[in-house]
């Protein structure tokens, strides 16, 4: 049987406010993938009280940068062996050709894994109905909650005592 859950978004005027928040809400039991913390400018994970997020955007670069090495080699250095062509006493692999044919195959798969990367990282596509509030494009920082119903009395008092404008049920907008 599954336990009731609140959906709440909380609005604060300033980051020192929605940290002690986000402390405080932590404290209750409320785990962190169950907050979003949205504001009109970027704001570092640790200056709201966020544990730092471990991006795997490096990884996939990696493993791109890898992967088009690998192809560019493939291509420069084993595929004129494999159909051998000699030509005049030169050797099958000449160096200049072969490091051209390298870097482009290695910068074009760092390029789309960059940019497939991003989009794993973005979550994108997402689809259906994401928390929204018109006042945090005004300047305001909110807090988007999802909690179990018994905590409800504790989250609200906690919301308040840290100065929240609104408490109240998120907007809905389709993405």
């Amino acid at each position: 049987m599954s336990e009731k859950t609140i959906s709440l978004v909380a609005l604060f005027d300033e980051s020192t406010a929605t940290a002690k928040a986000i402390d405080e809400l932590h404290s209750l039991g409320i785990p962190e993938d169950k907050m979003v913390v949205m504001t009109d400018v970027p704001y570092p994970e640790r200056a709201l009280g966020r544990t730092k997020e471990w991006l795997t955007l490096p990884y996939i670069v990696l493993a791109g940068a890898v992967v088009g090495l690998l192809i560019g080699l493939f291509l420069s250095a084993i595929t004129p062996h494999l159909y051998r062509l000699d030509v005049g006493g030169h050797p099958p692999v000449g160096f200049p050709p072969a490091a051209v044919i390298t870097f482009v195959f290695t910068m074009m798969a760092i390029i789309v894994s960059t940019f497939l990367g991003v989009l794993w990282e973005m979550n994108f596509p997402s689809f259906g109905p994401a928390p929204y509030h018109k006042a945090v494009t005004d300047g305001k920082l909110g807090v988007f909650l999802e909690y179990p119903a018994d905590l409800d009395e504790k989250v609200t008092q906690v919301l308040r005592a840290n100065q929240a404008d609104y408490i109240g049920e998120p907007e809905m907008i389709s993405l």
